[in-house]
């Protein structure tokens, strides 16, 4: 085989370039350790902002909300319009086609809401027999 032609970086376009950095940065190759340990302060800051929002909302949650039907997402998908109901079928679905690994948390969290609301509907129905 024979190299019939050689590009160099710096003939490369604006956008090839900007691309190429994006992706060093991001992999934390571009400016070497101070990039890994910038990535390291990120990932850990993430990650303590999502504890600090659980707990938060732990503190705040409504009293009594687990058994209430109405908080369920399932319950709340109902009380939409059928055009909201279909928009947000068909996003979810073409979402879940497109990524697969979300659409497999998404149904399992669908299948989640709907066993807790069909635990709250019967809870329900047992007082209101009562």
């Amino acid at each position: 085989m024979q190299v019939v032609d050689r590009t160099r970086f710096a003939d490369f376009p604006l956008m090839a370039k900007l691309t190429r950095w994006g992706v060093d940065f991001h992999m934390g190759i571009l400016f070497g350790l101070a990039n890994q340990l910038l990535l390291i302060a990120f990932g850990i800051a993430l990650c303590v902002m999502i504890v600090v929002g659980y707990r938060l909302w732990w503190i705040r949650r409504p009293a009594h909300a687990a058994f209430n039907p109405a908080n369920t997402l399932i319950q709340a998908w109902f009380n939409l319009g059928w055009p909201a109901r279909a928009l947000t079928l068909a996003i979810a679905v073409m979402l879940g086609l497109a990524l697969p690994l979300m659409g497999a948390s998404l149904a399992a969290g669908l299948v989640i809401d709907y066993l807790r609301w069909r635990a709250a509907t019967a809870v329900l129905l047992a007082k209101s027999v009562d």
